[in-house]
């Protein structure tokens, strides 16, 4: 039994190992010497050899695949961080050179309006419950600011300084309902009083006083008329978005949409001593002949 066995597996050792040899004696010779036996080999080996082959080329297509592909990653993950790289740079430059844009534009409102100011940095916001700002705090404080000073930035009017102390000051934007400005409307010379809107969750202010006579329209410039000396004269601060005349009392209603962006201040003016009033022209008066007086 023993001796059975030892000799099937020597009689299957030498078919494996002689299959194969004669597989290749056949593949190896010329069309024209193929025996019946050759050919009989071939007819049964190629299926054989054509199914090995292609599996062994899905392997090797599948292994190259693999590899391409972790390739593939490791180059798209270096591409990427490189790209967020460019992108932080890239927002980091637009966000320097609108600092510069907006220092210029103060640096030429101040030249042109020739009162002194000093500037200042926005280092904190105070929003309504409506999300909308209406204090701020500057990094000036009571070393060269005093409480009421205007502040303003290049678009136009911001507040005044509601209190200054240490190296910080509070400021009241005009859209704040405690606001008042004494104010005009460049087109006609209309006098009335800037307050902001309570309870809105828009930047809009209202004209008081304002008579119901006085022609104005929506789009018109509304400036700082310069009386009480707090604000310069001509200095911009909305244009009117809504104008409502009743057919009673003296008084029309006006809504005014700030020039400034308040949701963005970043830099603005403090005026610490405004250009005094023109001085009003008197006509001299002749003294009396001979010393008679009227």
């Amino acid at each position: 039994m023993v001796v059975s066995r030892k000799i099937r597996d020597v009689v299957l050792c030498v078919a494996l190992l002689g299959l194969p040899t004669v597989v290749l004696q056949a593949n190896f010779k010329a069309p024209e010497d193929l025996n019946l036996v050759d050919r009989a080999i071939l007819r049964v080996a190629t299926p054989i050899q054509d199914a090995i082959t292609s599996s062994i080329s899905a392997v090797h297509r599948g292994w190259r695949r693999y590899v391409y592909l972790v390739d593939l990653q490791d180059t798209n993950e270096k591409l990427q961080s490189r790209n967020n790289k460019l992108k932080r740079e890239l927002r980091e430059a637009r966000r320097k050179l609108s600092r510069l844009s907006r220092y210029e534009r103060l640096l030429a409102f101040r030249t042109s309006r020739g009162f002194e100011t000093i500037g200042a940095r926005v280092v904190s916001r105070q929003s309504s419950p409506f999300v909308r700002v209406l204090r701020v705090r500057i990094d000036r404080g009571d070393a060269k600011v005093r409480s009421g000073l205007a502040v303003l930035t290049a678009d136009g009017v911001v507040g005044r300084v509601r209190a200054a102390f240490g190296g910080y000051s509070d400021v009241t934007l005009a859209v704040d309902p405690k606001s008042a400005i004494d104010v005009l409307i460049k087109r006609t010379g209309a006098r009335g009083m800037l307050r902001g809107v309570d309870g809105s969750n828009r930047y809009t202010c209202r004209i008081d006083y304002l008579l119901r006579k006085e022609e104005v329209k929506v789009g018109d410039l509304v400036v700082t008329s310069g009386v009480a000396g707090v604000f310069p004269g001509q200095l911009p601060v909305g244009r009117i978005s809504k104008v409502t005349k009743r057919t009673h009392g003296l008084y029309q209603e006006v809504e005014v949409t700030p020039t400034v962006d308040f949701s963005s201040l970043e830099e603005v003016l403090v005026i610490l001593a405004p250009p005094p009033p023109p001085v009003s022209k008197t006509v001299s008066v002749a003294p009396p002949a001979h010393g008679l007086t009227p």
